[in-house]
């Protein structure tokens, strides 16, 4: 039977698939400023569980305030309000960061390197949360990893190391170890606070992160939010995409703090990265059965590379499940 932390990053795992397959089926994406496409993606989830927070949490919110803890956990100490306001902030540099490199970097070498982003937060939860594992478990995440990277590799680009540019390595070493921090702080946060809470209090540092950054951006926050609601103005395509990839950011981040409320954020973490593979099989599948809404070609050579890097990451996620 399959553990309940490895259920939740599974599904973690889907939600960022469908993510992914949205901004490959949606096309016409008019913007290409990183601070905008970091604004509108964190926004939606932020405001979420802002609104929810209040409405579910609000006396174990008001008793965090006060000092009288807010942790449902007997025994625990509550992990203080003003850290857990930090890792908001340190959400918004990653997911800047990530659509700084998005835009600036080579995607389909950018997107795979997060990869790294698992072998951080091994260290990480070793040195702060004491986590260690059976080498099983280690030559999982090590699978894990390699199929990720493999499964994008493009023969025309050249070699690996052609095509992974300093410039490339440097932003996605730099947004993996944002969000290495990221999971690990919300890890810890576990120890003092319950899921809607943390959500809560991340959500309201992310969004004065947010309030911070946007006067930096030429021009402010396009289209005018008043005008939206006046019903001046639509809202893009791209505009669109951005708000609902979002939302489902807010569910992803649920049951990944679900899974890290079980689990060890090391291998929570690993199993995420089975997205890369999910998003292949879908716009396989989609280009098959669907080709009016993706249309990908694969040749025979990528086929089997990705089939083959598919199974590499399968093999890891099995072995992490079954050697921990």
């Amino acid at each position: 039977m399959m553990s309940t932390w490895f259920l939740y990053a599974l599904l973690t795992a889907g939600i960022y698939a469908v993510i992914a397959l949205l901004s490959k089926v949606v096309s016409g994406v008019e913007i290409d400023d990183p601070l905008t496409l970091a604004i509108y993606n964190c926004i939606p989830f932020y405001a979420v569980y802002v609104l929810v927070g209040l409405a579910l949490e609000w006396p174990a919110i008001r008793n965090s305030l006060t000092g009288a803890g807010g942790g449902p956990v007997p025994g625990a100490e509550p992990a203080p309000v003003a850290v857990a306001l930090g890792f908001g902030v340190v959400s918004t540099i990653a997911y800047g960061i990530y659509y700084w490199g998005l835009v600036n970097g080579d995607v389909s070498r950018f997107v795979p390197a997060l990869s790294l982003e698992t072998v951080f937060v091994l260290v990480l939860g070793f040195l702060i949360l004491d986590e260690a594992f059976p080498s099983g478990v280690y030559a999982g995440v090590g699978l894990v990893v390699f199929g990720a990277l493999f499964i994008s590799y493009d023969r025309e680009a050249g070699s690996i190391r052609e095509s992974l540019t300093f410039s490339t390595v440097g932003v996605a070493v730099l947004a993996a170890i944002a969000f290495a921090v990221f999971n690990t702080g919300m890890k810890v946060l576990t120890d003092g606070f319950g899921t809607v809470e943390i959500l809560f209090w991340i959500s309201l540092g992310g969004l004065a992160s947010i309030a911070a950054v946007v006067p930096f951006r030429s021009g402010g926050v396009e289209p005018n939010p008043a005008d939206l609601l006046a019903g001046r103005v639509r809202l893009t395509k791209g505009t669109k995409l951005l708000l609902v990839g979002g939302l489902l950011n807010a569910v992803g981040l649920f049951t990944f703090i679900r899974a890290l409320e079980h689990g060890p954020v090391s291998l929570a973490t690993a199993i995420t990265k089975l997205d890369v593979m999910m998003v292949f099989v879908g716009a396989l599948a989609l280009s098959k059965l669907a080709p009016a809404l993706l249309q990908e070609q694969f040749d025979p050579f990528t086929l089997a590379q990705k089939a083959s890097a598919s199974m590499i990451v399968l093999a890891g996620s099995a072995l992490i499940q079954f050697s921990y």
